[in-house]
């Protein structure tokens, strides 16, 4: 009856006409109706209770309401908020919603009052209103802002403020209410760009963060708790403050957040007076929120961060609770089983008594079931219904016991009890919270033990044969009832520990991002010590874990939150942690990882889990890393540990949802905190470099290849590990790959190739594999040879007129991978050319001379370096570089260049080749230019890109040029025919050129302090690009008969010495120096001694 009833409320249009008709009536007409002779009071009275009745079915058929007129009415439009926002306009007219201005005058006098006078005397009302406005201020947010805007007033606001006045008793005595009006806040910040003008009058009110900061301090202070020792009513409140402290911080978060894209907007990285006046708030307000985030964010251990650290990190989750109620609903099961056999189903409900039944089935098709029969049988019993009875009521008793404490052993009725217990017929009871619409934990799924109660009918048992077993009933009710309050109370602390991670997390990006003195404070202050508190924690919460109950996925996550909130604090104050701090995080991620790969691999929170601490363990790694190279402690627990870790990170390869990440975390790990001959018998024996391999052939792995090369770059630096990727297969799965190659995946697959043959050496064992190498990139895919010697792209045609200089600068455009994967295809054809030059030689003597040509044709580009190179950041690493300063800072050549053109495609390219034009006719050296861009991070990396590109052109011309000279000596004299191709002098002086000013401006610029290591590795680079150049121009001089103009090797001679006085205080450079005097020698013997390099 109870489904056709509802069928018919829900579809009967004549229905919803009458409902309609009775409540569509005014509170003025029903005042009318007092004072007219037509009407009698009791019909009035009448009236009002069917009005009341009518909005009672109106509100159970969107929601389950309570009976009072004003409490239903409240309710039903909040519901119509909700649904009038997921409504198709053209049904409803939702987007035309909006009563006239006497009804909207009317209605807001009403909520004045109601949140002015009517807590103490009608909570459930003033409740209500407060998720209608709520509700109002999520879905409708215009009907709001007519409701709280009075014509400049802000009654409500107002009333909702002195009302925050009481929160220190609502505090303790009635959270829920406190819960609701912070729900309404919440969502007036989260709608902060609908709501601009409500937020300035509440952020103007220092009562508002004074009440919710003073809250804070006091749910901060909650000591550690157990389920046990808490009353239900005790449990609910408590539940009610972790909610609360979870919206406040949330609103916290939301603030901050609106605070810092404001002065992002206004260009204004401080939370100065002007910059937020500038940004449409007053100094006040700037003072006001300067100081609440002060108070989130102070450091020391009695602060009120760390104090909720401490008070949100524990979880004192009960299993056993949950497993008492799934005890209780087998019992009740199991005893409903034995009287549906006898055809006796009570007061039962139909769908109920079918789960049951269908239950029932299921538990006599098991083989323990049919072996009890058995086992009866033998002992005499008959079969039939009657075995069915005993071994049900055997099986109940065994249920009891359990639930009053005693286990059961192992056997067929431990096998039934888990079958009853790992059943769903508790589970389909389960239902999303509705108590609280907006709470922080409405999402926590809990028991419907209304519903239950109804199917069971528990009210008509003492009216017949089951009251003798109204117990069994109430007591697996009372037990759900348990579980949910615990579920509850859980969710509701998960809820205030993810706000905690959220506040911090916004802390750390605003410490990373603005370097105020403020916010580099709030990261010195992070204290480590909490470090031991959360694994502690986790720890603790690992205990909790069991995959046989669904119980374990809100601990699952709950541990992924404590994990969050690790890594908050690893980002954000990763400098200051101490190597024995690490290694308790590297611990503790392997302990977890440990357990949760022997869980279920399906289910979602797990996945997560595994992910976060993977990444917990990839940033705890890079701070290791980093440390380990400036200090020595700890160095043997590091690597333990990290050998310890090993064999869990190469099980996590199994799961396909994290196995980038694993494969990162190890690849990391191998590469920086472990030497090879520890790690690599470890590899050898858990990793599965066969199936590793195989996924580059993998059409649905292809978002893995950079990863899983990266990888086996690693891994091929070591002998071993280049036997163990040429005996599985690697180059003919390579092959296959570059077929149809993903891009930027050239230049990776050459390095660990090229790795592979530097780590094999020169032994003849491994020929057939270097001639196999060489058939393949220098034959077959000699055309991508070429294109990425050809890169970028060349033109030196002979017209320079300024017009036709800017169309060929115009196609000199390439980007930073592109001339990365023309570096790796360079060292590949040095390490050819110098390890296996008989096989190199053999190989290429048809082709040997078009290689030389376009090395040449690349270096000389790199050696006019008058127009800018187009290299646009498109990678968001590249374009985060690009908003980073200089870390060169050099005016000359290819760094003032790089300046120029390595902009986004944001900047026009008429802007770039205006400058370059007037930068080449102003000055054709670039020496010291000053041209019209400013550098970046981003430009010096594509200008030391250049310069690593002219090394390896260098070394490959001048390998070249060794080889030839040793055929001279073998033959006793030069075979010109078969000379080699050499650049010219002048391309080498160039280059020699931009060595010498770039290094002379940098040991100026840092006579006084140290050059940081990256600068130094340039300098060595430009010192080494110049004695290359001048051996080559030796071989030049000598072959060819050229000798030295006179003009140059004066202006030459001059710049070298200032070039020797600029580095003689920087010891680095001292070896370099040598070898560059030396050669400089040989290349200008007829310099006169006082003029010689010395």
């Amino acid at each position: 009856m109870g489904e056709i009833i509802w069928d018919m409320l829900l579809c009967d249009s004549s229905i919803h006409n009458t409902l309609f008709r009775v409540i569509c009536r005014t509170a003025e007409s029903l005042e009318k109706l007092y004072v007219s002779r037509l009407w009698e009071p009791t019909e009035i009275q009448g009236l009002e209770a069917a009005i009341c009745s009518v909005l009672d079915i109106l509100s159970i058929m969107l929601s389950d309401f309570s009976k009072e007129i004003q409490v239903g009415a409240t309710r039903l439009l909040s519901m119509l908020c909700i649904i009038g926002d997921h409504s198709p306009p053209y049904l409803f007219g939702t987007s035309c919603f909006g009563p006239e201005d006497k009804q909207i005058a009317d209605f807001r006098r009403s909520v004045y009052n109601v949140l002015s006078e009517q807590f103490l005397w009608n909570e459930n009302l003033f409740v209500a209103v407060l998720k209608l406005l709520t509700s109002a201020a999520r879905y409708q947010p215009a009907f709001l802002i007519s409701v709280l805007d009075d014509k400049g007033k802000a009654e409500v606001l107002e009333a909702l403020l002195q009302f925050a006045k009481r929160s220190d008793d609502l505090i303790n005595s009635n959270p829920r209410v406190w819960l609701n009006v912070l729900n309404f806040l919440q969502a007036l910040w989260q709608g902060a760009s609908q709501y601009t003008d409500i937020l300035k009058q509440l952020r103007s009110s220092g009562r508002l963060w004074k009440e919710l900061s003073k809250y804070i301090n006091i749910i901060a202070k909650t000591k550690p708790f157990s389920f046990q020792t808490l009353y239900k009513m005790e449990a609910q409140s408590l539940a009610y403050k972790y909610q609360c402290q979870a919206v406040i911080l949330e609103i916290v978060a939301c603030d901050m957040f609106l605070q810092r894209k404001l002065q992002l907007l206004n260009q204004k990285p401080d939370l100065s007076k002007e910059g937020i006046e500038n940004g449409g708030f007053s100094g006040n307000v700037a003072k006001e929120l300067c100081h609440f985030k002060d108070i989130l964010s102070l450091s020391c251990d009695q602060s009120i961060l760390g104090d909720l650290i401490q008070s949100s990190m524990s979880f004192d989750y009960d299993n056993e609770v949950t497993l008492r109620a799934k005890i209780a609903a087998s019992l009740f099961a199991v005893h409903v089983m034995g009287k549906l056999a006898t055809g006796d189903a009570g007061s039962l409900s139909v769908s109920l008594s079918k789960k049951i039944h269908v239950m029932s089935k299921k538990l006599s098709a098991l083989p323990a079931f049919t072996e009890l029969a058995a086992q009866y049988s033998q002992q005499g019993y008959s079969g039939g219904k009657e075995l069915d009875l005993l071994i049900l009521s055997d099986l109940y008793y065994h249920l009891q016991g359990e639930l009053e404490g005693r286990k059961i052993e192992s056997g067929p009725y431990k096998e039934l009890s888990y079958y009853l217990l790992d059943s769903d017929f508790l589970q389909s009871y389960r239902s999303k919270s509705s108590e609280d619409l907006f709470s922080p934990a409405d999402h926590v799924y809990l028991f419907n033990t209304l519903q239950i109660k109804t199917d069971m009918g528990l009210d008509l048992w003492k009216y017949s044969q089951w009251k003798p077993f109204e117990s069994i009933g109430e007591r697996m009710l009372i037990c759900i009832q348990e579980a949910n309050l615990m579920l509850l109370l859980s969710s509701s602390k998960l809820s205030a520990l993810r706000a905690v991670v959220s506040v911090l997390s916004l802390n750390q990006e605003e410490s990373t991002e603005d370097k105020s003195p403020t916010k580099r404070e709030m990261s010195k202050q992070l204290n480590p010590s909490w470090i031991d508190h959360i694994c502690r924690c986790f720890h603790s919460t690992l205990k909790s874990l069991s995959p046989v109950f669904y119980s374990s996925e809100t601990i699952l996550h709950f541990l992924a939150a404590q994990v969050e909130l690790l890594l908050s604090l690893l980002k954000s104050n990763y400098k200051m942690i101490p190597i024995n701090k690490h290694l308790l995080v590297l611990e503790t991620s392997a302990l977890g990882l440990r357990m949760l790969n022997d869980f279920i691999p399906s289910v979602a929170a797990v996945q997560r889990t595994m992910k976060l601490l993977l990444m917990l363990l990839l940033s705890s790694l890079e701070c290791i890393s980093f440390n380990l190279h400036s200090d020595n402690i700890g160095i043997t627990e590091v690597r333990n540990t990290c050998l310890r870790l090993l064999p869990v990170l190469c099980n996590c390869l199994g799961n396909s949802e994290n196995y980038a990440l694993s494969l990162t975390v190890i690849d990391l790990m191998i590469k920086h905190c472990l030497v090879p001959n520890t790690w690599f018998p470890i590899l050898q024996k858990h990793l599965q470099i066969q199936l590793l391999i195989q996924k580059l052939r993998d059409k649905d792995s292809l978002n893995l290849v950079p990863i899983i090369l990266k990888f086996l770059l690693t891994l091929s630096h070591v002998k071993e590990g280049a036997e163990m990727l040429l005996i599985s297969g690697f180059f003919p799965s390579l092959k296959l790959l570059f077929e149809k190659p993903p891009q930027h995946i050239w230049g990776l697959g050459l390095s660990v190739i090229t790795s592979m043959i530097h780590s094999l050496g020169e032994s003849s064992t491994y020929l057939d594999f270097i001639d196999s190498v060489i058939n393949y990139f220098f034959k077959e895919k000699v055309y991508l040879i070429s294109f990425y010697l050809n890169n970028p792209p060349v033109d030196f045609a002979s017209d320079d007129r300024p017009d036709r200089k800017r169309a060929r600068s115009q196609k000199r455009q390439t980007t930073l991978s592109s001339l990365k994967e023309t570096e790796n295809t360079l060292v590949l054809i040095c390490v050819l050319a110098k390890n296996h030059r008989s096989s190199w030689v053999k190989a290429m003597k048809e082709t040997d001379s078009q290689l030389r040509e376009r090395s040449i044709h690349l270096l000389a580009f790199f050696s006019q370096a008058t127009s800018p190179l187009l290299c646009p950041p498109l990678l968001k690493e590249e374009i985060d570089s690009y908003r980073n300063p200089s870390f060169v800072r050099s005016r000359n050549a290819w760094f003032a260049l790089s300046a120029l053109g390595c902009v986004p495609h944001s900047r026009s390219f008429s802007d770039i080749s205006n400058k370059t034009t007037a930068l080449i006719l102003e000055d054709q050296s670039t020496e010291n230019t000053t041209g019209g861009g400013s550098s970046t991070y981003f430009a010096d990396t594509v200008g030391v890109q250049i310069y690593k590109i002219s090394f390896l052109l260098l070394k490959y011309l001048l390998l070249e040029a060794k080889g030839a000279a040793k055929r001279a000596e073998e033959l006793g004299f030069v075979d010109l025919a078969h000379f080699p191709e050499l650049p010219m002098p002048e391309i080498l002086h160039g280059l020699q050129n931009q060595a010498i000013a770039i290094v002379t401006e940098i040991c100026d610029a840092n006579k006084i302090k140290l050059i940081q290591p990256e600068i130094q590795s340039l300098c060595l680079l430009l010192l080494q690009i110049m004695e290359m150049s001048l051996y080559l121009e030796l071989c030049v001089s000598q072959i060819c008969g050229i000798r030295p103009v006179l003009g140059h090797v004066e202006g030459f001679s001059k710049e070298v010495k200032l070039l020797i006085k600029a580095t003689e205080k920087h010891a680095f450079l001292k070896a370099s120096m040598t070898e560059l005097k030396r050669i400089m020698s040989l290349v200008f013997p007829h310099l006169s001694k006082a003029e010689r390099f010395s």
